[in-house]
């Protein structure tokens, strides 16, 4: 998992469970997709497109590997750039872009295709801030334009975790006490 919101698979099947949670981290939504549809991906992955998420082989960012990433399609509209607004179900704004607006890369990947390695699939799914139709910044790339803070200004925040509650640091007298 990566916080520009994709995730690499290693070759070969996965827990279908597993999979699902991933699904539903990576397209910001509440619920698990289908397990019967899920189980067909998770026993063999293939190129294919379920619950707002896209399959696809990673190509030069991981031979071998397969892409998980945000069905572009399926994405949210820009909404008003404000602090702790959440854009698309998945991205937390961590500040406030007055007269801004929050939404896809899109097509305005192909100005930024050197900033990055990342795959066209993932660049157009990245949150972009826009003032008037014009870009001034794109956190995830370091492209910060006229935005007033440095990379962290939004950051990857999924609705649920992908994994349950973590154990404590206690030691173990103190757990289960």
């Amino acid at each position: 998992m990566h916080p520009e919101a994709y995730a690499l698979l290693s070759p070969g099947p996965i827990e279908a469970e597993a999979l699902a949670r991933l699904f539903a981290l990576l397209a910001g939504a509440s619920y698990l997709p289908s397990l019967e549809r899920i189980a067909a991906i998770a026993a063999a992955p293939r190129p294919t497109t379920l619950g707002g998420v896209r399959v696809l082989p990673a190509g030069r960012l991981a031979p071998g590997h397969w892409l998980l990433v945000r069905e572009a399609a399926a994405m949210g509209p820009p909404i008003p750039a404000r602090r702790g607004s959440i854009w698309d179900g998945r991205f937390r704004l961590r500040i406030d872009v007055p007269g801004a607006s929050i939404g896809a890369l899109g097509v305005d990947a192909a100005r930024v295709r050197q900033l990055s390695r990342l795959p066209a699939a993932v660049l157009a799914t990245l949150p972009a801030f826009r003032r008037n139709g014009r870009l001034i910044g794109v956190p995830h790339l370091n492209y910060q334009g006229e935005l007033p803070q440095g990379p962290d200004s939004v950051v990857f925040h999924p609705p649920f975790p992908a994994a349950g509650a973590p154990f404590g640091s206690g030691s173990p007298a103190q757990v289960g006490s």
